[in-house]
């Protein structure tokens, strides 16, 4: 049997999938995973153990488990949804996408329909078959409004879907779509049996099920014995909510927990001298999210100034501590869509002036972000920039649950927005800057900017896809709905007695099974 290490940020399978111009295969060898890791260097763990106990610290509470409730498939919660259910496709290296339990997603030649084949003899971890059918029952159950999903809009772009084989289902697209697969790599692709009843999980094909739950509290899953796969490691996972940044780290230097997640740098920095390890992807980018409905924000003049104002490189090194790297704009820096990007130096001068010629020299705001300490710092460090510039900017903290509300009701002048989004460039700009898309959170829409993301949307040519994100990215630097700072390391921190952590280097979207890892002896 082929060494398995069941990471979801597997070895790329190819790039045509990854640019949406063809079909892509699973093989065993796709699936099988890179060699265990520390941060980006390979590290010698030796021979996988079995059994013990693996006990991993969440950063922030979980309300049900169901692949319906987006926040388990936050990026830092993937370590517990992949334990649970296994995602139709996954992300690989460099924003790319590739099949996991499916075996292939094929367009047609103008993206408009797709084809997934599905493996054979995967089943539910109740016995029940996953097959084609219960794909579209997962996606029909997700769609409706009772799901309180918010992928309900990424399956609202599906016009029909058919079952052709119990290994076959055929998706007809609403207008055409060439990153139809990246939809499938969260909530869409967790693919599960509705729940029994209230409080109870959502029935998956993953390594692990439940054996018991405290919802927002903690959750101990033990080893899937009917698992289709190669078995994960550790005989049970207990996994603690710990959402304060300092107490996590803390239950890791102690020893309560194996593996903790963290987007903090100074963390980074001080956990060799821990002893403790570390394992990052560029997964993250920091920016400022601007309500271009709202006045004076709706003047493309006040958002430049704020643009103009904005000392990204200073951002980075005060608040990132030089571990992460300028943003200039919507497409990632590890993007097969990258261009010449051209994004504003800063130009105090050229703030006062834009701000004097839109009659707002005396500009004052609220600014929303979270209780993290990095995002308290950023804040700080914005504010001081604006004021160089003559505004006053009034930071207001929120717990996360408020200002994802404030968020998606449009109930904010400018926010902090970190995100991980900007790791998949196809589902980034349509969904952030797409003139209907219920992501578009800024409320900016562009005539021009919004026909080159369908235009690339459209076409399974890499280059012409290209070409059309770059002008559509172009267009959002040069309006400044939304404000880029920097692309940011996050990921895990690990005890040394934790094994087969993955190379996470090159993964935009860190996602990680715990099946893969093990408790050294």
């Amino acid at each position: 049997m082929k060494r398995h290490t069941h990471v979801l940020a597997s070895a790329v399978c190819t790039a045509a999938l990854a640019l949406g111009a063809g079909a892509c295969s699973a093989s065993d060898d796709n699936l099988a995973g890179g060699s265990p890791a520390t941060g980006s260097a390979p590290a010698d763990d030796g021979p996988a153990v079995d059994g013990g106990t693996l006990r991993i610290g969440l950063d922030r509470p979980f309300a049900r488990l169901d692949p319906a409730d987006s926040g388990l498939t936050a990026m830092p919660m993937m370590i517990l949804a992949n334990a649970l259910y296994d995602p139709l496709m996954v992300n690989g290296d460099n924003g790319t996408v590739q099949p996991y339990l499916a075996k292939a997603f094929t367009p047609t030649a103008d993206a408009a329909g797709w084809t997934l084949e599905l493996r054979e003899g995967v089943t539910f971890s109740d016995g029940r078959p996953l097959d084609a059918q219960a794909v579209v029952d997962h996606v029909n159950r997700l769609a409706k409004p009772e799901a309180k999903c918010s992928c309900a809009a990424d399956a609202a772009v599906i016009g029909a879907m058919t079952v052709n084989s119990p290994t076959s289902v055929a998706f007809t697209l609403k207008s055409p779509n060439a990153a139809f697969p990246s939809l499938f790599t969260r909530s869409l692709g967790y693919v599960s049996e509705a729940p029994a009843g209230d409080g109870t999980p959502a029935v998956g094909s993953g390594p692990y099920t439940l054996e018991s739950v405290q919802p927002g509290v903690s959750a101990t899953l033990v080893r899937n014995p009917s698992y289709w796969g190669a078995k994960g490691h550790a005989d049970k996972l207990v996994y603690k909510v710990l959402p304060d940044t300092d107490s996590r780290y803390q239950s890791l230097r102690s020893g309560d927990t194996d593996l903790v997640w963290t987007e903090t740098a100074a963390q980074y920095r001080q956990a060799p001298g821990d002893g403790l390890r570390t394992a990052t992807g560029p997964g993250s980018t920091s920016t400022v999210l601007i309500n271009t409905r709202a006045a004076p924000f709706d003047d493309v003049r006040v958002r430049r100034a704020l643009q103009y104002a904005v000392d990204r490189a200073a951002v980075e090194k005060i608040v990132h501590l030089d571990q992460g790297r300028l943003s200039d704009g919507p497409i990632g820096s590890a993007s097969p869509y990258r261009g010449t990007a051209a994004y504003p130096a800063k130009d105090p001068a050229r703030a006062r002036a834009l701000l004097a010629e839109a009659g707002h020299s005396d500009l004052s705001f609220e600014y929303l972000v979270d209780s993290r300490p990095e995002g308290q710092q950023r804040a700080t460090v914005l504010q001081q920039m604006f004021a160089d510039i003559g505004v006053r900017m009034t930071i207001k903290p929120l717990d996360q649950a408020s200002l994802g509300t404030a968020m998606y009701q449009r109930q904010f002048q400018v926010m902090d927005f970190v995100t991980s989004m900007f790791g998949d460039t196809d589902t980034a700009l349509a969904n952030l800057f797409g003139p209907d898309s219920p992501y578009n959170f800024s409320g900016w829409t562009n005539a021009e900017a919004g026909q080159a993301i369908a235009a690339g949307r459209a076409t399974v040519d890499p280059a012409r896809r290209a070409l059309a994100y770059q002008k559509a990215a172009q267009a959002v630097v040069d309006e400044a709905p939304v404000l880029f700072l920097t692309e940011n390391p996050v990921g895990f921190l690990a005890s040394a007695r934790t094994g087969g952590l993955p190379d996470l280097s090159g993964r935009t979207v860190v996602n990680v099974s715990p099946a893969g890892l093990w408790v050294k002896k």
